[in-house]
């Protein structure tokens, strides 16, 4: 079996991560440190969760999918807040939008094979 690291799901939930942390550096300061840490460490967490349905039984893997997807939701909503208060730009928006849309329906996908 392949490492967790090396599964499209987690390489895309990686990849958001990281285009969030690159765009939190434009963050005004006040929203950098709220708004920002709120979405990264969704992020974290739903990389965290990943891994962890990746090496745990059968039996656990459903609700470490369901805490990973209610992660990259709570990210959706700090995404779409940024963007709305005009931290985010449309571009980069929709590109994470699309990112995390399409991690929902792999974990999703995972969810129902087991």
């Amino acid at each position: 079996m392949s490492l967790i690291h090396e599964a499209p799901v987690f390489q895309i939930v990686y990849d958001s991560l990281k285009e969030v942390h690159l765009a939190r550096r434009s963050f005004s300061k006040s929203e950098k440190y709220m708004l920002g840490e709120m979405i990264e460490q969704a992020g974290l967490k739903a990389l965290t969760v990943i891994i962890e349905a990746g090496q745990t039984k059968r039996e656990w893997k459903i609700p470490a999918i369901d805490r990973a997807q209610l992660s990259l939701e709570q990210m959706k909503v700090g995404i779409r807040l940024a963007h709305d208060l005009q931290e985010l730009p449309e571009r980069r928006y929709l590109i994470l939008l699309e990112m995390l849309d399409k991690a929902g329906r792999m974990l999703g996908g995972w969810r129902k094979s087991i």
